[in-house]
């Protein structure tokens, strides 16, 4: 990690329990759509053998259950994670302001004011998509990948493995291609 990650992650600080909340959240959404993909694609191929209706009664409640739950489980996600993202960005506004406070104003003189307050404003409201960005989307990605791998696992262990070489190359080594590219 560059130290200007660590010290915005730093400055940025937030609530170890929120930030677990709120990547459970979003692992819970994604779940819930590799659930619903997973039991409706079984559901259909299952159905066109035209099997007795009793035989797809847990199929069609599955479907159900990651169809409804899916969208509730994405609308916590997004309440969770922008609230972890304003309590942060208020937090580092406090600090800011202390640590700057004492400084003015002596030694900030040579700032036109709007301009000082501009620049501040707009740095610390950046901050917001570090961990709405930045931080929670691979860690959503990392427990629902790892969750997903483990249930192939428990289903079909050689497909785990593919699953898991698919997702290490699509996940860390598509990213540091790219980023060698450019």
């Amino acid at each position: 990690m560059t130290s200007t990650r660590r010290r915005l992650l730093a400055l940025a600080a937030a609530p170890r329990r929120r930030v677990a909340l709120t990547v459970a959240l979003g692992a819970a959404t994604v779940l819930c759509g590799v659930g619903l993909m997973a039991t409706a694609g079984y559901l259909i191929s299952r159905a066109a053998e035209r099997p007795a209706v009793l035989s797809l009664t847990v199929a069609i409640v599955c479907v159900r259950f990651f169809g409804l739950t899916r969208p509730v489980a994405r609308y916590l996600e997004r309440l969770s994670s922008h609230d972890l993202a304003l309590r942060v960005l208020a937090n580092a506004r406090v600090r800011t302001y202390e640590r700057i406070e004492p400084l003015a104003p002596a030694r900030l003189d040579a700032y036109r004011r709007g301009d000082l307050l501009s620049r501040l404003v707009s740095d610390i409201d950046s901050l917001q998509n570090l961990h709405l960005r930045g931080t929670l989307p691979p860690l959503v990605a990392l427990v629902s990948g790892a969750v997903s791998v483990a249930v192939a696992a428990a289903v079909l262990p050689t497909a785990s493995v593919v699953l898991a070489a698919g997702l290490v190359a699509g996940g860390v080594a598509v990213p540091l291609v790219t980023g060698a590219v450019r």
